[in-house]
């Protein structure tokens, strides 16, 4: 059978260019879809510098100081530096951190949107057309802000702010923009352009209604005033704190409250009392006690603000106390010794005796400081990782002279239970659902691990246990190995073995090691929560309140809590402590 192929004339198509609407202009944000342009106040005949080492070691340096160490190969490939940066868009940060955890991509895209780079970039169109701008009013503060074009209503109000801007305040220094890039100082000036607060403010869409009443003289709820202090805090100091690691000074943050009210002068009704300055809502001076911390929502947000940036990275760091230890020969020896012992029952003593012997070993080695002391400690005691757990809970009771070893873990995790009756209903392990209900306690902003396809619940508790399905004649070992190398960037957690909420075999696991604790969950929740101590791992964000509770509370290592959070929650739980002794009644959920 024969048939005839019918040729189609080919098919032409035509490219036209059509203009494009301004994002801006709809209250919209960066979009992965627009065209790449130059940036504003360019040339259209403007040059790039070429990519030299120094733009290249620049950059490295900028990824560094931002976390993102891992992309400075991927950006040495595509010849990135510092001077296009301006004309990366969502794609091509999705191209650079593909096969990377998600937080790369989010922290490379915020801090490109927010320009924090921009104090970096070398460019020689740029000097010229800095050379030309007139004197602008700076404040000394701020942080460089993205480049918006003013709403309708803003530009209805550009004459007042022209008249305000004639007779600045004290804390308001006038320059020439010119010489912007060289004025630095101890953290006192940023050299940056000034924008007044209601134009910070418009840029949000979601603060509009709220501007809406301050703009009709109305206070708005409480909410309304902390989304704007949260606006303004990272407009003004932000990047000053967690790029720049430098603190506002305290005329800093009273001059942005009393900006505030200028800005909107009803909202001296905020007042905390009659005899409370004006501003007080936002900063007051020692509280108005004459020493003491300073309060309001801008001392509140920048305090937060400061505890995000990682304790080896702050300003003022705490002075740790040093113990020399004198190590003999004999203890050198004996660790030596007892690493070379298999892990076998009839070992078990041996190895437990002999670790107790070199203690001070164990400490010298935390002592030493080093960024991951896990290689030298499994190195020097290997049998940490054996014997289901138990020779950590050893080491972690001689490291802490004043451990309570009367400590009950069974009853406080069953009291976990008591704090809220709505919450993981579905875990089947009472005393893994008593340990969930206190960490959601704690953690009162309900943050959650990447979901994949988790369920809220699962979500919710990822950051402490994870549920694990094994394949058909799949071991627990493998199943672990497997979720390890798959997985190796997780902080450590707990894995169970079953179907999701379902009780099974449990193992710690931590950088890219895992211990077997077997069944008890309360054996394998003691293991986790000691171990932070006893290899020198930093404790996970979200599990921090709930470790310090059992630090405070359970094991009476410490006296004092850092987290408000944490001291409410002590009280509650030591009056019914005092009302199970004086009728002599222990809780029990069976």
């Amino acid at each position: 059978m024969e048939s005839e192929v019918k040729e189609e004339p080919p098919f032409e198509i035509v490219f036209q260019d059509v203009e494009e609407p301004d994002i801006n202009s709809f209250g919209a944000g960066t979009s992965r879809h627009r065209k790449r342009q130059l940036p504003q106040n360019v040339d259209a005949s403007f040059r790039l510098p070429d990519v030299t080492s120094s733009s290249i070691e620049a950059m490295h340096f900028m990824l560094r100081q931002w976390g993102l160490e891992a992309l400075e190969e991927r950006f040495d490939e595509h010849l990135i530096d510092i001077n296009v940066l301006d004309y990366i868009l969502d794609v091509d940060i999705v191209e650079l951190c593909r096969n990377l955890p998600i937080r790369y991509r989010l922290v490379l895209r915020r801090n490109i949107q927010n320009k924090y780079y921009k104090r970096n970039i070398v460019a020689a169109s740029q000097s010229k057309s800095k050379a030309k701008r007139s004197r602008q009013t700076i404040i000394t503060f701020t942080k460089d802000p993205t480049e918006t074009p003013l709403d309708s209503s803003e530009k209805g109000n550009t004459q007042a702010q022209n008249s305000f801007e004639d007779t600045p305040p004290t804390h308001f220094v006038s320059v020439d923009s010119a010489q912007l890039d060289d004025h630095d100082s101890d953290g006192t000036e940023s050299g940056q352009e000034d924008e007044s607060i209601r134009s910070i403010l418009v840029k949000d869409p979601r603060f509009r209604p709220v501007l809406a009443l301050l703009d009709q003289e109305l206070v708005p709820d409480s909410a309304g005033l902390c989304h704007m202090n949260r606006l303004l805090t990272k407009h003004f100091f932000e990047e000053r704190i967690m790029i720049e690691k430098r603190y506002p000074k305290k005329q800093e943050k009273h001059d942005l409250a009393l900006k505030i009210l200028e800005a909107f002068p009803h909202l001296e009704r905020t007042r905390v009392n009659s005899d409370a300055p004006k501003e007080s809502y936002f900063f007051w001076v020692t509280g108005g006690k004459g020493k003491g911390p300073h309060t309001g929502l801008i001392e509140t947000r920048t305090s937060n603000m400061r505890k995000e940036v990682p304790p080896e990275e702050r300003r003022y760091q705490r002075r740790k106390e040093t113990v020399n230890y004198i190590l003999s020969d004999s203890i050198r020896e004996c660790a030596t010794e007892i690493a070379s012992l298999a892990p076998l029952p009839q070992n078990e003593e041996t190895i437990a005796n002999g670790m107790a012997e070199c203690i001070d070993l164990h400490s010298c080695i935390l002592q030493q400081g080093e960024s991951n002391p896990i290689e030298t400690l499994l190195g020097t005691f290997p049998h940490l990782l054996a014997y289901g757990g138990k020779m950590i809970l050893q080491v972690f009771q001689r490291l802490h002279t004043f451990y309570n070893s009367s400590a009950d873990l069974d009853n406080f995790l069953r009291v976990g239970l008591l704090l809220d009756a709505s919450s993981f209903c579905s875990v089947e392990n009472k005393y893994i659902k008593g340990a969930l209900r206190m960490m959601k306690k704690l953690v009162m902003n309900g943050k959650k691990e990447e979901a994949d396809d988790m369920s809220s619940d699962e979500a919710e508790a990822s950051p402490l246990i994870r549920w694990l399905k094994r394949k058909e004649n799949e071991l627990d070992v493998a199943v672990v190995q497997r979720h390890i190398s798959e997985r190796s960037y997780l902080a450590p957690h707990i894995v169970c073995i079953a179907d999701v909420f379902k009780e099974g075999n449990l193992f710690v696991v931590f950088q890219g090691k895992f211990i077997p604790c077997g069944k008890s969950a309360t054996h394998a929740l003691d293991v986790f929560f000691k171990m932070f101590a006893v290899f020198g791992i930093p404790v996970p964000v979200l599990l921090r309140k709930i470790h310090e509770l059992m630090m405070v509370h359970l094991w009476k290592i410490s006296n004092s809590c850092k987290s408000i959070t944490v001291t409410r929650l002590i009280s509650r739980l030591k009056e019914i402590d005092e009302a199970s002794d004086e009728c002599g009644y222990t809780y029990d959920s069976t």
